[in-house]
């Protein structure tokens, strides 16, 4: 571990630790926020989701961006689209410019994501790559614990507009990473930046598409329901808030505690094996939240999925990388994104579906059968892309 920290730090885990811990906090004061400046609770759920809407928007771009001026490049222009749009936030506070920064920053994160999984991919070993991606899977989880609770002392004790810019200093801090530790590589000669190149990385990689990328979906949608689903059914328990949320921070905690061991049994045992085990045991500890009777039996599923999703950090970025072909490879990771994205995206509408129709335990069975499938599907279709490992 000590030689992939020295390696990869500066470069790699602490920016990463940055945008991340910068993220998780907005998800907390964009809502609020809108709401501070006059906006109804409907134009404050629906914040979120225009920053989500961004980020589909951009992976595609992101991936052609690459190919044109190389990751270093995109990600400073990540970094500085991100500075500008919490920027905005700050200085214009009405709700059109509030919605527009969300957009930018959707935009802003996604770029960063591909162009940071393309320099990984082309600065790893395969044998060390699992390691290096759960590592910056586990920054999102330090974002988790961090950002959240880090933006509601500033707004407690300094308001919106210091948080805001103390948060555009941090991706400020960002960009200055990137100047001093992350070398320029020029674009790749494989790749282009025609939008062609989409088409051909699509028709070129498709048996990957239909099969580690359905797996990706369905991972990302399992773990995105996860994180609605638990409270939902506490809500449905009758518990308060705090009880709630003490049995979310016990999952929490245990999957924080797992991202590096994930990484090393990613590049020892195999990605396949810990995607296989991951969507198993979020399927079914998903089915037993219904059967949750109280408070501790809630904190015992929380566990559950908090082990099952721990044991998975980094492993759709790790597998990514693994398959990027040297043609097109921004293409590729690009796709690969929005791949991702959409999984994380249909999980809460199924459920706000299925709920509206037939109830909460309908909705939660559902996608626990999906995890259950998406296991099964992986056994099957999914060859082991750790090459060290075959």
């Amino acid at each position: 571990m000590s030689r992939i920290l020295r390696k990869f730090f500066l470069p790699i885990i602490f920016p990463s630790a940055l945008v991340s811990i910068t993220q998780q906090s907005l998800l907390v004061v964009l809502p609020l926020y809108v709401l501070a400046i006059g906006g109804s609770w409907t134009e404050s759920a629906m914040i979120i989701g225009i920053k989500g809407m961004g980020m589909m928007l951009a992976d595609l771009p992101a991936s052609l961006l690459i190919a044109r001026f190389g990751d270093k490049k995109v990600m400073l222009c990540a970094a500085f689209v991100s500075v500008c749009a919490i920027l905005i936030l700050a200085l214009f506070p009405t709700l059109a410019m509030v919605s527009a920064a969300a957009l930018l920053l959707g935009l802003a994160h996604a770029t960063w994501l591909v162009a940071r999984i393309s320099f990984v991919t082309e600065v790893t070993a395969v044998n060390e790559r699992g390691r290096v991606m759960s590592l910056s899977a586990g920054t999102i989880r330090l974002g988790n614990v961090i950002g959240p609770a880090m933006a509601g002392v500033l707004i407690a004790t300094a308001g919106y507009q210091v948080t805001l810019a103390v948060f555009a200093m941090i991706s400020a801090l960002v960009l200055l990473f990137v100047v001093l530790w992350v070398p320029f590589m020029p674009p790749r000669k494989h790749d282009s930046h025609k939008v062609s190149a989409l088409k051909s990385a699509l028709i070129d990689n498709r048996k990957v598409f239909y099969t580690a990328g359905v797996a990706s979906i369905a991972l990302m949608l399992v773990r995105s329901s996860r994180a609605l689903l638990l409270p939902l059914t506490g809500a449905a328990l009758l518990l308060d808030e705090s009880s709630i949320g003490m049995a979310i921070s016990a999952g929490a905690i245990i999957d924080t505690l797992l991202f590096y061991p994930a990484g090393s049994l990613m590049d020892r045992v195999g990605r396949k094996p810990i995607l296989v085990t991951s969507l198993i045991l979020l399927g079914a500890g998903l089915m037993l939240l219904p059967l949750a009777e109280g408070f501790y039996s809630l904190v015992v599923i929380a566990s559950l999925l908090g082990l099952a999703n721990g044991i998975s950090a980094g492993v759709i970025m790790t597998v990514g990388a693994d398959l990027a072909p040297n043609v097109n490879r921004g293409g590729f990771i690009g796709i690969w994104r929005l791949l991702s994205d959409v999984g994380s995206t249909s999980g809460p509408i199924i459920i706000g579906l299925v709920v509206k129709f037939s109830g909460l335990a309908a909705a939660t069975y559902s996608i626990g059968f999906l995890g259950l499938l998406g296991g099964v599907y992986v056994i099957k279709m999914l060859t082991e892309t750790n090459r060290k490992s075959d």
